[in-house]
């Protein structure tokens, strides 16, 4: 495939407290850079986290979910996405005992609408996952694998 330089970055799960560094970072780093935030804004995210990112004419939000088929291929099209970075991921392990059913549909099910929208688009040059210790664990230094630290939150290791 090549090298591939970024031009328009759809950034997934972006507006949370560890993950709007990454937009922040960019638009630093690389002005020349396209990016698109999605978020569908819940309890482990806000929009002022974002705030370093507004004032550039490179960086657009758009509040929605990840599990939106329509609104994730629009997105891709519209845009001209070429990079795909999947931060979107619920925090707080603890959380999926009582509600395991939103933990389900944000993970187990986002990821695959995410997946399947950049694979018919076409393209998409390149697609990084990206999540916490509370998604794939803490690491063994002894072989360097995570553990899974709960069932609902195991689906993203098949894109890592």
């Amino acid at each position: 495939m090549g090298s591939h330089t970024p031009k328009n970055i759809l950034i997934v799960g972006a507006a949370g407290f560890i993950e709007s560094h990454v937009p922040n970072k960019l638009v630093r780093s690389y002005p020349d850079y396209k990016m698109v935030v999605l978020d569908k804004l819940d309890y482990c995210s806000n929009m002022k986290n974002l705030i370093p990112s507004k004032p550039s004419p490179k960086f657009k939000f758009v509040k929605g979910d990840i599990g939106s088929a329509g609104l994730v291929n629009y997105l891709l099209i519209t845009e001209s996405i070429d990079t795909v970075m999947h931060c979107a991921t619920q925090t707080h392990v603890d959380n999926s005992f009582g509600n395991s059913f939103e933990f389900t549909k944000n993970i187990i099910y986002g990821t695959p609408v995410l997946l399947y929208a950049c694979k018919v688009n076409g393209q998409i040059r390149k697609f990084s996952q990206v999540s916490t210790d509370e998604v794939y664990g803490e690491t063994d230094e002894d072989n360097n694998s995570a553990r899974v630290v709960s069932k609902f939150c195991s689906t993203p290791n098949i894109c890592s």
